[in-house]
């Protein structure tokens, strides 16, 4: 199994198919990478499909500490998986739990993204 390490040493187990520009998949907290099987069969004909299970959810680590687990953790998950693929930039799309992370990503990390499709399920307080 693929795994990409983040910063922090925690494993995140992905799978990637197609070629092309990367386009990375971010999961919703009910579901896992196969969330995203149907995209991933569509897109992966030109894209460079790129899907991960976040921290948390086996079979990518699933740490005791629950300080390893924040939004600054998960935008910083994207980017070590970004980073693992040996790309400077791709495109994010993210549903939900995995939405909010791509929004974070994209905000402090806007040089690292060629695009961003955040899906809704969250709000934000005023």
């Amino acid at each position: 199994m693929p795994y990409a390490t983040t910063d922090d040493g925690v494993e995140l187990f992905y799978e990637e198919e197609g070629e092309g520009e990367t386009l990375v998949f971010v999961h919703e907290f009910a579901g896992d990478y196969r969330s995203w099987e149907p995209q991933i069969r569509f897109f992966s004909r030109r894209y460079r499909c790129v899907v991960y299970n976040a921290r948390g959810y086996p079979p990518s680590d699933v740490p005791e500490d629950g300080t390893l687990y924040s939004q600054d953790r998960a935008r910083l998950d994207i980017l070590a998986v970004i980073n693992h693929c040996g790309v400077d930039k791709a495109h994010v799309c993210g549903l939900s739990m995995g939405g909010f992370a791509t929004l974070h990503f994209g905000l402090h990390h806007p040089d690292r993204a060629l695009s961003l499709v955040v899906g809704p399920g969250f709000w934000l307080r005023r």
